[in-house]
This record gives structure tokens, sequence and C-alpha cells, in this order.
């Protein structure tokens, strides 16, 4: 992802390490996470309002590193394997999704305690999360199909079943107008949920397997990169 300061940030998971590459000079820079840990499938990260990198790895890690003092640390997760989609709300709230586990949790900024977070569908597989302008969290269910949204401020939980006989939604993207994209692989698609009307429109893919893994974007345009067609995609919403 693009760090608040301009440069790309990778969670490299053959190097075990969170990687900066400068947009200038393309130098490399790597913190890798302690030896102790070994191997931990990293995923996927996001900054908070501090400035540091939040990163999840599926055999059961999550961690935190500040790139102003090369300070990293790494929690087992409370459930064990599973951390999978992690996001920042506008508030500054840390929220990632567990896989295997489940479930979402929040982070606590200063402790990094996880707080699990139950969504209604037992064994959905919640795979990603992203937050709309309200701060709510919107959740894809891979093994469900469901996409949901949790209110923290109300701990109620609302969940729409996707278009289709057995939809798996991966990635979830929140647009500038608070519409909900999804990336769903069953029908090779994206789809895009209205949370005003409830209604799902769907722009399925030209090319097989496209496979998009991770959605985002900025003001007027979502991007799904198409792991499977080797290509970027942009849809332009004005």
């Amino acid at each position: 992802m693009i760090g608040p300061d301009g440069a790309p940030w990778v969670t490299e998971g053959g190097t075990n390490a969170i990687v900066r590459v400068d947009p200038q000079t393309r130098e490399v820079k790597s913190w890798p996470l302690p030896d102790g840990r070994g191997y931990v499938n990293l995923n996927t990260l996001t900054f908070d309002r501090r400035g540091r990198i939040w990163f999840t790895g599926q055999n059961g890690i999550y961690g935190r590193l500040d790139p102003k003092t090369g300070e990293m640390r790494v929690w087992d997760a409370p459930r064990g394997r599973g951390p999978y989609g992690i996001a920042t709300t506008p508030e500054g709230a840390v929220y990632y999704a567990s896989l295997a586990g489940s479930h979402i949790a929040r982070v606590d900024l200063d402790t990094g305690a996880a707080t699990v977070v139950d969504p209604p569908t037992k064994g959905q597989g919640a795979r990603r999360v992203w937050s709309d302008s309200k701060g709510r969290i919107w959740v894809s269910e891979w093994n469900s199909g469901n996409v949901s949204r949790y209110d923290p401020k109300t701990n109620d939980w609302k969940t729409w079943k996707l278009p289709g006989d057995t939809p798996r939604a991966y990635a979830v993207y929140v647009d500038d107008q608070d519409m909900v994209w999804l990336s769903e692989w069953s029908a090779n698609a994206m789809v895009r949920f209205d949370p005003r009307s409830e209604t799902f429109a769907t722009f399925p893919s030209d090319r097989r397997g496209a496979n998009v893994r991770q959605i985002l974007g900025r003001p007027g345009e979502v991007w799904a990169p198409e792991s499977g067609a080797d290509r970027l995609v942009v849809y332009r919403t004005k």
C-alpha cells in the first residue's frame, strides 16, 4: 500500500519482513521480523494515525512497526491462526480480520492487545475488513458469501448475502461515496453494494480467473488488481 510518506510499503512474505520502496530512488529498506518468530505468512498492513504500521500474519500473529525508530512488536493472535486483512478507521482505530478464526478484532494502539468481535454467522471466514466514513467496519466473508457491517458505537451487526448461488467474497473496500466494493471469486466479478438502497451491482471481468485479492482506491476511482490476469483494472465512479 502507499503510506503517508508517498512510498509503497509491502508485507514481504518471502523474506518475512516489512519493506519500503523509495519512489524516487527505488532504494529498498527492510525491517525483518524477530528471528525467534520464524515464518509467519505475512498478509496485509495498514498505517495508524501516528504513522506506525500494523500488519498481520496468517500463522497466528499481528504486529506493529514504528518506521521512525525501527521498533517492531509482534503479538500472538488471541485465537491462533488466521489474521488476514487489516484496516484503519477515520477515527484511527485498527481492526483486523481472521480468516481461519472467523472473527474480527480491534487492536489497542498502546498495549497491542486484540479484542475479538464475533460476526453473527458462525464459521463465516472473515477475510478482509474496511471502514466507511462513519467508522463502521465492513467485512468480506469468504465461507458464507456475505458482506457484513459492524458498528462499534452500538455493537450491532447487519449482514447481506451477495448475489448468486455460491458467492465467495474475498476483498472489500469502501469508496469515498461510502459505496462498498467486493471481489466475488465464484462470479469472477467485482460487486458494488449500496448500503442506502441495499442493492448490488455486478461487474464481471472479461478475463477468466481474475482473482482480485485486494481493492484500493482514491476519490472517484476504485482499483482492482487482477492477480490471475496480471493487470490492474480501474472503475471510475465520477
